[in-house]
C-alpha cells in the first residue's frame, strides 16, 4: 500500500513530467527531480521498515520495541512488548521471520482491527522462539481469512506458509 500510494505515484508523475522535459522545460526538470527525491526518500522509509537496522543491530526483542513505539504513534493504540525470557541481544534464525510477522499482524490491527489495545509477548526457551500477539479488537472468522486470500490480500497467508517453512507452528 505504502509502495502503491506514496512511491508509485511520484513515479508516475514524473513520467507525465517527462513529456514537459523532452519539450525543454525547466520547470518539468524542476517537477521531476522533486518527484524522484519524494519517491527516493518514500522508498527508503519502506526498505527501512521492511529491514530494519534496529533488528542487525541489536536483536529481535530491539526492533519489536521500536516497531511497538512507532505503532503507538502513528496509530494512537496502547501497545505492550513483554520478553521477559528473551535475553537482550539474542540472535535466533527465526528473528526476521518474526519481526516480519509481527508487522504484517499489526498492520491488519491497524487497518481492520478497530482496537484499542495491542500486545506483543515474545519468548525463547533455550531452543524454541515464540511470538503471540493479541489485540482487543473485532477479530477475524477463519472464513473471511480464506476469502481474504481468495481476493489478493496474502500477508497472513504468506507468513503462515514462511512459519511452517521454518519447521514452525502457526495459530489464529
Amino acid at each position: 500500500e505504502r509502495l502503491h500510494d506514496g512511491a508509485l505515484q511520484y513515479v508516475l508523475v514524473a513520467r507525465q513530467d517527462m513529456a514537459d522535459v523532452r519539450e525543454g522545460s525547466i520547470d518539468g526538470m524542476d517537477r521531476v527531480e522533486l518527484a524522484l527525491v519524494e519517491c527516493s526518500q518514500l522508498l527508503r522509509d519502506v526498505v527501512r521498515e521492511l529491514h530494519p537496522e534496529v533488528l542487525a543491530r541489536s536483536g529481535l526483542k530491539s526492533a519489536l520495541n521500536s516497531l511497538a513505539d512507532g505503532i503507538a504513534a502513528r496509530s494512537g493504540l496502547a501497545v505492550r512488548l513483554d520478553a521477559p525470557s528473551w535475553p537482550d541481544g539474542l540472535r535466533t534464525e527465526a528473528d526476521y521471520l518474526l519481526y516480519s510477522a509481527a508487522r504484517e499482524f499489526s498492520t491488519n490491527v491497524i487497518k481492520h482491527a478497530q482496537a484499542d489495545n495491542l500486545h506483543f509477548t515474545l519468548g525463547h526457551n533455550g531452543s524454541q522462539a515464540t511470538l503471540t500477539i493479541v489485540d482487543d479488537g473485532v477479530g477475524i472468522a477463519p472464513e473471511r481469512l480464506s476469502q481474504s486470500v481468495e481476493d489478493g490480500h496474502i500477508g497472513f497467508a504468506s507468513i503462515c506458509t514462511k512459519v511452517l517453512a521454518a519447521g514452525g507452528a502457526f495459530t489464529v
